[in-house]
């Protein structure tokens, strides 16, 4: 295949100038930073986010390269037919032994909206890739009307996180988790990423585990 430079683009030349001086700079203020990363990496959290652009979760939780491992979608939304998703987590908790599973919406999001505008209209076969993909959140919306009346924006971002939590919960991979490392199993968190000041609320609704003992620090064992 053959083809033309990225960088005869000026954005993509421009975020080669950048990427050229972020390396430099921490080079210059670690530089031992890369050889210690490139042999591999023990994140303790699998971040489930949203595709936003505003929402970038290594920056958002003050956090450096490594420390997170990464899944994100439109409206962090899990669902058992998810074999990336899947194949995330099963890397994620057989490789790393993640001791965190987060699902984080946000405020403002598009994907929920998309999913609130449909469930406006009349019930329709889902036809493009964007209207299958939100179906699901379309109909988890619809439960949320109280006389006719759409739910909010923001109580059906909550609502979602709470439902992904909980098919999370329910997943085979998960399970199998929770099988094999017994009360040292995998934790599974719902937060809500606020866009109008950076901050993070938690919807209490963690989920462990049986016999496991909430906020008790957890110790990775790896191979």
């Amino acid at each position: 295949m053959s083809g033309q430079s990225s960088l005869a683009y000026p954005e993509m030349r421009e975020l080669f100038e950048r990427n050229d001086k972020w390396a430099a700079g921490v080079r210059k203020r670690d530089p031992g930073f890369f050889s210690k990363h490139y042999p591999g990496q023990r994140p303790e959290i699998l971040w489930i986010g949203c595709s936003d652009a505003r929402v970038p979760e290594t920056t958002i939780m003050g956090c450096q390269p490594g420390d997170i491992f990464v899944h994100r979608n439109i409206a962090n939304l899990y669902s058992p037919q998810d074999d990336s998703l899947n194949a995330v987590m099963m890397i994620a908790l057989l490789n790393f032994k993640v001791k965190h599973i987060v699902v984080t919406g946000h405020t403002n999001c598009v994907g929920c909206q998309t999913a609130l505008n449909v469930s406006l209209l009349p019930t329709s076969k889902a036809v493009t890739p964007l209207q299958r993909y939100v179906e699901p959140l379309a109909t988890l919306s619809r439960t949320l009307f109280v006389d006719k009346r759409p739910p909010s924006l923001d109580l059906l971002v909550e609502e979602n996180v709470l439902q992904q939590v909980k098919n999370l919960a329910e997943c085979d991979v998960i399970k199998n988790d929770w099988k094999r490392r017994g009360t040292d199993g995998v934790r599974v968190h719902g937060w809500v990423y606020h866009l109008e000041d950076g901050t993070i609320r938690d919807l209490n609704c963690s989920i462990g585990p049986p016999g496991h003992t909430p906020g008790q620090r957890m110790v990775n064992n790896y191979f």
